[in-house]
């Protein structure tokens, strides 16, 4: 198996001029006007759970693209993306990005995703994967300040990071046995994100307040101009990390979901960009699994209807920092009757994510 990506390996892209028009701005630090238009590619692999693309490859890319057309003094403060079509592993990426506003404090851009195949004539007609709206501003001077407490739990989450267990490409029980089976050895790529066992702490509380804990931190050196840039893609990206499990978790339905994805997903930084840096990203191994250099994530599955759920999750710095808040709207099918009949479509008897895994033993 080859090594995994680093994350700024992973982000990699390249700008694509598809025409000159007299609103393309050549240099990244200047201010683009309204509607102006630039092209990215991309050229690092993206990570591939079982077949289909992450979520969060798109995410953290999108941001990383639309990074590229605004000033350095501008940071991401929040971003929406919504999943259209599930991505190709092998097809590389096309990101249009568009300036909808640009001011001195705060401005706004858009990215469309694609991913042409041979077949088309223009990069730009074939269809579109996923949207996202990413916001930037400046660093303000302080004013208020208030969040919610830290949980309880945070010092034990962050305690050890190396003896935390790899966290599992799809955290589902009959992934994991087959992974077991199959001899699979649990890898990361990009973000190295380990799981937090919260099983005990989960049984005294109902269901839509168990948790999912993660913490992660990035593969890799950054470029020392793209410190923050890439810190903050980094939390985008590890965001969408196994979230819809908070949801089906809590009810023992994971190993029999029959379909399930992203719909959208928006997450919203509250600390400044010095708060958001993973700045020892190139320090030995000692070093890297320092607890104070990991960050946490805390996912809550708070609703689970009409073939959907909804995940809640913040994500702290080790010391009690709350850096971000998620919502995240997913598509969740399980099978609750054992019948033959399934949600979805049509009435024909669909696999269970479980059943799927047994047949390829």
């Amino acid at each position: 198996m080859a090594p995994p990506a680093t994350f700024a390996e992973s982000m990699a892209l390249q700008e694509v001029m598809i025409s000159s028009p007299p609103d393309i701005k050549n240099n990244i630090n200047d201010a683009a006007p309204t509607g102006s238009r630039r092209v990215f590619k991309s050229t690092g692999p993206a990570f591939v759970p079982i077949s289909g693309v992450y979520g969060g490859h798109l995410l953290g890319q999108s941001a990383y693209a639309a990074y590229k057309t605004v000033d350095k003094s501008f940071y991401c403060h929040s971003i929406t993306g919504h999943f259209l079509v599930g991505g190709k592993p092998k097809t590389p990426f096309v990101y249009t990005v568009e300036t909808l506003r640009q001011g001195k404090t705060y401005c706004t851009r858009s990215v469309q995703v694609r991913q042409p195949t041979s077949q088309n004539n223009s990069l730009l007609d074939s269809e579109v994967i996923f949207v996202a709206t990413v916001s930037f501003k400046t660093v303000e001077p302080r004013g208020l300040e208030s969040q919610l407490p830290p949980p309880e739990g945070l010092e034990r989450w962050v305690s050890n990071p190396r003896g935390r267990e790899i966290a599992p490409a799809v955290d589902v029980p009959s992934w994991i046995e087959f992974t077991k089976v199959k001899g699979m050895r649990p890898f990361y790529t990009a973000v190295d994100l380990r799981k937090v066992d919260v099983e005990e702490e989960n049984r005294s509380r109902p269901l839509h307040e168990h948790r999912k804990v993660q913490i992660y931190k990035p593969v890799g050196p950054f470029p020392p101009e793209e410190q923050s840039c890439l810190s903050i893609c980094t939390h985008i990206y590890a965001s969408d990390r196994n979230g819809m499990f908070a949801v089906t978790a809590p009810h023992n339905a994971s190993d029999n979901i029959i379909h399930t994805g992203s719909l959208s997903h928006t997450l919203i930084f509250h600390a400044n960009p010095e708060k958001l840096l993973f700045p020892d990203t190139a320090v030995g191994e000692e070093g890297y699994f320092n607890p104070s250099s990991w960050t946490v994530l805390e996912q809550l599955g708070d609703s689970a209807s009409e073939g959907r759920g909804l995940i809640r999750s913040r994500i702290w710095s080790a010391d009690g920092v709350l850096l971000a808040s998620v919502m995240q709207d997913a598509l969740i099918r399980v099978r609750v009757d054992n019948g033959e009949k399934a949600a979805g479509k049509d009435n024909k008897r669909k696999p269970t994510f479980s059943e799927s895994l047994k047949s390829m033993l």
